[in-house]
């Protein structure tokens, strides 16, 4: 009886050493725990999360969720964003940053004037779409946009820039040479990406489900305001 009780107290103190030592050291017991992301279900879902955090950022009353350690090892296994999003390359236009979302919460696709015209750009849309579940692509037109600008622009560019410029021009076709009807070009350019998007026969059906939207908004440099 003896021996047991000494076996049972000497399990007891090795026990509590132990959690002591992880404590100290910061050596938490791993869990393998799916995104928080997973919970958003429906796409006006996820559209719901994107207005609401933008709203936070406009009011200067950021959550900033999703930016710890405890995220970071959440996100490792495996990502789960909730959305898509199509931007444009502009430095001004953060994407997590405007929408208050933060680690594994998005699915960023940047290019300039963000064009949906090539089969990375669109692969890339698919994969959010086919492998990661996303409930939503959001295609993020911006004021003042400098690949929109040059497109409608008269002014020649070389290079690579111009080849750029040439492929966004086809979707602003109207509005070449109509620097005043930049913004309207702009949302024109959100829209084609769009139509591009939605052109895809199994797209099309989960949106048609219910399973899926895809949508364009239109974010202001000036006030942070995204619109839907």
């Amino acid at each position: 009886m003896k021996k047991f009780v000494l076996s049972v107290v000497l399990l007891g103190a090795l026990f509590f050493i132990g959690y002591g030592i992880m404590k100290y050291t910061g050596a938490e017991p791993k869990h393998e725990v799916e995104p928080e992301s997973s919970v958003v279900e429906t796409p006006e879902a996820a559209l719901e999360l994107l207005k609401e955090g933008n709203l936070r950022y406009v009011n200067n009353h950021c959550l900033f969720p999703h930016h710890d350690h405890k995220r970071i090892e959440e996100t490792a296994p495996k990502q789960n964003p909730f959305v898509a999003i199509v931007g444009c390359s502009d430095s001004r236009v953060p994407v997590e940053l405007i929408f208050d979302q933060g680690i594994g919460d998005i699915f960023v696709i940047r290019t300039a004037g963000n064009s949906v015209n090539d089969a990375v750009v669109m692969g890339s849309v698919d994969y959010a779409v086919e492998h990661l579940g996303v409930k939503a692509v959001v295609v993020l037109g911006h004021e003042s946009c400098g690949g929109v600008t040059g497109a409608i622009s008269t002014a020649s560019e070389h290079g690579e820039v111009a080849k750029l410029l040439d492929v966004i021009r086809q979707d602003v076709a109207p509005y070449v040479g109509k620097p005043d009807s930049l913004d309207v070009a702009i949302r024109m350019n959100a829209d084609k990406q769009v139509e591009r998007i939605t052109s895809y026969p199994h797209i099309r059906s989960l949106i048609d489900n219910g399973e899926l939207a895809v949508v364009r908004a239109y974010y202001n440099v000036h006030t942070g305001k995204v619109d839907f």
